[in-house]
């Protein structure tokens, strides 16, 4: 089944698991799937207004991007925020769980939530309450960005119209994790300098940065980038440029990739996963940098090694924080150092497909952990896949589900695991499904099963 780039995005729905439940935000609707409750749902429509609807089509947008389309959708025990695109005004509404008909605040939508629903974008709230959104903030859609606002941080913002900060990023996911905000995305390489190609990164800010003073003012000082590689080994490595979903394991500072192949290219697809002492040992390097916008990109010596976050003492906010160090965080954003992946080669890889998202489950074996992957394809299957524990060795596929009937293809849009319920949650154009994760009726005999899993692990 072909279908444009801009039909699956009409279509897609926005998830982001926080807690309790999985969340599912579609177009209009806001529905919630708790753990304690599967069979109840509590829906609410929320539609952009007449007027609202009139002045997007005005500007020349169709009716179909006049719409309201969820794109931010996050849980707490007593709140769910919503943010949609409203007909290209962004709008957030808070709402009180279990009565979703509730609307507890009303705020501007603006760098919390793309106007356009073709743009990327993800957000998190961390524990003090702060939303981190990476997204377009203007209507144009020339202007990304990574906005810290609400709690009790003050908003900053990556530099505006500075396409070496973010130049035409797709935005995939964020992480609170320890002092930092970590963003992963992938954007045209500015440091290439032969042609145009897209690299994988993994930003990352300091949770109590406060911005600059005279410079960067209003802007992350803290803000960093680094390359992510994931290819396949050789003379001439094979690269997997583009990122396009992640799953991170806190248990054990993981964080799984999916990478494709660039759309105009031959279709391939890998997973890669990384550690977070090898994401911060990157950032730890030197910095790549250029004297003027037509020198050369070179390594720079790193003037804060082991960089760490700053505290707020009582002297005052910005004590730390002298113009040489400003101008070096103007500058000095490109990490050198390459994020290396744990194993030399992908753990899977496939040609011909192409992979959108990604869940890991952890089993216990009979003498140790083992990480399923479950991978959904374009084509409306999810591939099941063991990550092996030898570095050393590929992971190998278990399984692959069928999703649909004979003949019809239709891509997977999202993808969510919910442990304490066994479950897969899939999202397609136009339903969502759940699938158990035990599915030990799928062999035949106990010997066939232990036989295609080549491991100890019986699921």
């Amino acid at each position: 089944m072909q279908q444009s780039t801009y039909d699956r995005w009409s279509k897609k729905k926005r998830w982001m698991r926080r807690r309790e439940g999985v969340p599912l935000g579609t177009i209009m609707v806001v529905d919630e799937l708790w753990r304690r409750r599967p069979a109840e749902k509590m829906a609410t429509e929320w539609a952009p207004d007449e007027e609202t609807r009139r002045s997007c089509q005005s500007k020349g947008k169709t009716e179909i991007e006049c719409q309201n389309y969820i794109r931010v959708l996050l849980v707490n025990k007593t709140e769910v925020m919503t943010c949609g695109t409203n007909a290209f005004q962004p709008l957030c509404i808070t709402r009180e769980v279990g009565n979703m008909s509730s609307v507890l605040e009303r705020v501007n939508g603006v760098a919390r939530c793309p106007y356009d629903p073709r743009h990327n974008s993800t957000a998190v709230v961390t524990e003090s309450g702060e939303l981190y959104a990476a997204t377009v903030i203007d209507f144009s859609g020339r202007d990304p960005v990574i906005y810290r606002s609400l709690g009790g941080m003050p908003p900053l913002r990556t530099a505006q119209y500075n396409s070496k900060w973010l130049n035409e990023p797709h935005f995939i996911s964020a992480y609170d994790i320890g002092l930092f905000t970590f963003f992963f995305l992938r954007e045209n390489a500015v440091e290439h300098d032969c042609g145009k190609t897209v690299y994988s990164r993994v930003a990352r800010v300091c949770k109590n940065d406060i911005g600059g003073r005279f410079l960067l003012e209003d802007t992350w000082t803290t803000f960093m980038k680094a390359r992510l590689n994931c290819s396949r080994s050789g003379e001439i490595p094979f690269y997997y440029n583009e990122l396009q979903s992640t799953f991170y394991l806190p248990e054990q500072d993981l964080i799984y990739g999916i990478f494709t192949t660039n759309v105009n290219s031959i279709a391939a697809s890998a997973v890669c996963a990384f550690n977070l002492s090898a994401i911060t040992q990157a950032f730890n390097g030197p910095f790549r940098s250029q004297e003027n916008p037509r020198s050369t990109w070179l390594p720079t010596p790193n003037p804060i090694h082991n960089f760490q976050c700053g505290t707020i003492n009582d002297e005052g906010p910005n004590e730390g924080l002298t113009e040489r160090s400003l101008q070096d965080a103007q500058r000095l954003y490109l990490m050198n150092d390459v994020v290396q992946p744990e194993s030399v080669d992908p753990l899977v890889m496939q040609d011909d497909v192409r992979f959108s998202n990604l869940v890991v489950d952890i089993v216990q074996g009979m003498d140790t952990l083992y990480h399923v992957m479950y991978i959904s394809t374009e084509y409306g299957t999810i591939l099941k896949a063991l990550a092996t524990p030898n570095k050393n060795l590929q992971g190998c596929y278990l399984e692959e589900m069928e999703l649909l009937p004979p003949g019809v293809r239709e891509p997977v849009l999202s993808l969510q695991i919910l442990h304490s319920d066994r479950s897969l949650f899939v999202g397609l154009n136009n339903r969502v499904l759940k699938i158990p994760l035990e599915r030990c009726s799928t062999y035949k005999t106990e010997t066939h099963l232990q036989m295609f899993l080549g491991s100890p692990v019986v699921q």
